[in-house]
């Protein structure tokens, strides 16, 4: 009797499912994720391809040909799937036709198609997210902005591995520190004798947790670090107003803050128009910097260049030349320069926006 008033989880031992011999890191990781929630955490693991031995299992990732939420079934493989991240598509479950599925047909704006792991990250991941920092709980803003980031920073490129997309139409080089081949190596290697060595549960269970420390670190680096300069750009960007009533120059109190994705996103979110043209930003040594904004998308294209006639000029023949005491210097490619002070550094700025009308 008494059992029956514990959590079904409780009752039953719950049970995870992945696929036998080599492994990737889509299901180590899809595992590692899977344990982090509450109903998981103590689950056992069963890697097998029997359809019998999976069949009675509580939830079942990247093996059996099936994806359905509703029955904790999670493969990709299977013809016709493609579900991305924040798109959905119907067809993938019950088949679809392959000839309408693609990323043409993706609804979302992702157009990776999803790997095991980007399955239960899409399902589950805001639970994992808070699990992991139980102060996202309290801000929804900043738990979705964390979801989606460490999608596109971490999760797509191992679902596009995962599903043989590659990075770019032409590559110039392979890349063999990627975590994907990190745990590939840690497979049994075909001329091991046989019974040496960790058995491949082992080995699975090695790869796993490597997989859970590098997304483990990479969401750190997101929410102790990204997310706090967010926040700061913000705040700079509701009172560049305040630094000149033009518009078009960021004043941010410290410097080394990741500021330009965020400056993007925020000008797109908040309709900013002009769009800002230099960032304001004391450096370690106390120096004030002012750099220009790249052409979102380019590394070295600048909205505005700093003028020419200071490009690669320092000191005291850059300040006669600007008309500015205490310059001290503008890059040869004029994408940042500095000075003494914040004035000095916001008329570095203010001369070449009047410059450029």
């Amino acid at each position: 009797f008494f059992s029956l008033l514990l959590p079904r989880a409780t009752r039953i031992m719950t049970s995870i499912g992945t696929h036998s011999g080599a492994f990737q890191a889509d299901e180590a990781l899809g595992v590692w994720l899977l344990r982090r929630l509450p109903q998981y955490k103590s689950a056992s693991l069963t890697r097998s391809r029997d359809p019998d031995v999976l069949k009675p299992l509580t939830i079942v990732i990247d093996v059996a040909g099936l994806y359905d939420h509703d029955q904790l079934r999670y493969d990709h493989h299977q013809r016709g799937f493609f579900e991305t991240f924040d798109g959905e598509n119907k067809a993938a479950r019950d088949g679809g036709r392959p000839d309408v599925t693609g990323p043409d047909s993706a609804t979302g704006v992702f157009k990776t198609k999803l790997s095991a792991s980007g399955l239960v990250y899409k399902h589950y991941g805001r639970e994992i997210l808070c699990a992991l920092h139980p102060t996202l709980r309290s801000s929804p803003d900043a738990l979705e902005w964390v979801y989606t980031k460490m999608y596109r920073d971490f999760m797509e490129g191992l679902d596009a591995n995962d599903n043989g997309i590659e990075i770019a139409d032409q590559v110039r080089y392979k890349d063999g520190t990627s975590l994907p081949m990190r745990v590939a190596r840690l497979n049994s290697r075909w001329n091991e004798p046989a019974g040496s060595g960790p058995t491949e549960t082992e080995r699975f269970e090695q790869a796993s947790a490597l997989c859970g420390s590098e997304f483990g670190a990479a969401l750190e680096y997101i929410v102790e670090c990204e997310l706090p300069a967010r926040s700061l750009v913000e705040e700079a960007l509701q009172a560049r107003h305040s630094v000149h009533p033009c518009g078009e120059v960021l004043c941010l109190s410290s410097g080394g803050c990741p500021w330009k994705t965020h400056l993007y996103e925020l000008e797109r979110s908040l309709g900013v128009e002009p769009l800002v043209k230099f960032v304001l930003y004391p450096d370690t040594a106390g120096m004030w910097r002012v750099q220009a904004v790249t052409v979102e998308g380019t590394a070295f294209t600048n909205r505005l260049g700093l003028l020419e006639p200071w490009r690669g000029v320092r000191d005291a023949e850059l300040a006669a030349k600007c008309g500015i005491p205490g310059a001290k210097f503008v890059h040869a490619s004029g994408f940042i320069g500095g000075h003494e002070t914040n004035e000095g550094a916001l008329q570095m700025a203010l001369k070449t926006i009047e410059s450029s009308r």
